[in-house]
């Protein structure tokens, strides 16, 4: 698939590992118009790639996303978060359920401030790998605006209740240490060895037979949201069977008995 015509993200797919780079260095990678509509369209190019088993998210220079670039859309913010009558989640909403549903193992490489908007399109990623010099910045409280592009699910999802709202009642940053302590990353590393980390986890996930990590994902995030539990082992022993019948569960016995690396084909 060709993504040269995406004006403000940088992507690049090599050995099933997809890399988005949000590229706007100059403001902190900060979202105009443009760019939040290219964030919002990109998770369906990805998961119709069928050369990308694994997306990792980053930005250029030195920031992930500082949010939405205020001084570009000033004008434009209202017509990219309201909400219109007929819209019950609107493009905030959006941006959330289309990364929800890219049903492919996701990566943030967080490099820098993420705030807002931009702590939103990290969290909204299934694993968070930090640099010691990350800051996560909610800054919806004091800007007067209710949390924006799914932070409120994500949030509560990542570092529990009671630690989502004191951190959003506050809009507290979260050092990266702090960050790790609270279960909002998986891992800190140092600045330099940021992408070294997370390519090196995402090619671990790529590697991986692609139908049975995406039923993974599936079965976990079904679990997260608390169903009844023999609804649970319902959905999960649906996927059992479904990766039963793959080509790639006799693959991996196969490389598994003969002591090799398996070629997983994602069927």
């Amino acid at each position: 698939m060709d993504y040269q015509d995406y004006e403000h993200l940088a992507i690049e797919v090599a050995d099933g590992v997809a890399v988005v780079r949000m590229n706007r260095p100059e403001r902190l990678n900060a979202f105009n118009v443009t760019m939040a509509n290219e964030l919002l369209r990109v998770p369906g190019d990805l998961r119709e790639d069928p050369d990308v088993r694994c997306v990792v998210l980053t930005g250029t220079g030195r920031g992930f996303c500082s949010g939405l670039d205020i001084k570009e859309v000033a004008d434009a913010s209202r017509t990219m978060f309201g909400h219109a009558p007929m819209d019950e989640i609107g493009i905030s909403g959006r941006f959330t359920l289309a990364w929800y549903e890219i049903d492919k193992p996701t990566i943030a490489a967080i490099n820098g401030v993420a705030a807002g908007g931009g702590l939103g399109f990290a969290l909204m990623q299934d694993i968070r790998i930090a640099a010691e010099s990350a800051r996560l910045i909610p800054m919806f409280t004091k800007r007067g605006v209710a949390p924006e592009v799914g932070v409120s699910w994500t949030a509560v999802r990542a570092v529990g209740l009671q630690r989502a709202l004191a951190w959003y009642y506050t809009d507290r940053e979260l050092s990266a240490a702090q960050a790790l302590e609270w279960g909002a990353v998986f891992q800190v590393v140092p600045d330099d060895q940021l992408m070294g980390a997370t390519m090196e986890l995402a090619s671990s996930i790529a590697a991986g037979p692609p139908l049975t990590v995406r039923l993974v994902r599936r079965s976990l995030y079904h679990a997260e949201e608390r169903p009844e539990i023999r609804d649970h082992l319902r959905y999960a022993w649906t996927n059992v069977g479904i990766s039963g019948r793959t080509e790639d569960i006799r693959e991996g016995s196969a490389a598994v008995a003969e002591r090799r690396a398996p070629r997983f084909v994602g069927r």
